[in-house]
């Protein structure tokens, strides 16, 4: 019996472990900093594996879109029915955002959702 629950045990770690590797942690802002945005691209200091900091852009307009007047990610090209395109609090992306009638929708998307650190660099992880 104690072998039978052993072996239980066992297979479920394994399961947890290969689920948690599915799930690719975004998160960025926990480990960056100095974030700034031109235009669509987001610029900050994030820690390499060595722990000096790293300076990495990303553009938000290759996976961010506009659906319906939402943010959202994975999509792209957000910017070409967005305005007035800003960065609140280094990791909120902020526009007013046309939907399918043209109406003009103030929307923000937590970029932690979208974007991680890798090893110093700002990827996607969505």
């Amino acid at each position: 019996m104690a072998v039978y629950k052993a072996c239980n045990i066992a297979v479920i770690l394994l399961l947890l472990a290969m689920a948690s590797s599915l799930v690719h942690a975004c998160n960025f802002a926990a480990s960056c900093g100095g974030e700034t945005l031109s235009r669509t691209t987001l610029t900050a200091s994030c820690p390499g594996v060595d722990g000096n900091p790293v300076t990495s852009s990303i553009d938000l307009n290759s996976k961010i879109s506009n659906s319906n007047g939402k943010l959202v990610c994975p999509g792209n090209d957000f910017a070409a029915s967005c305005s007035n395109i800003g960065l609140s609090g280094g990791h909120t992306l902020l526009a007013n955002c046309k939907d399918e009638n043209g109406n003009v929708i103030q929307m923000s998307l937590d970029l932690n959702d979208c974007i991680s650190n890798s090893n110093g660099h700002l990827e996607f992880c969505v």
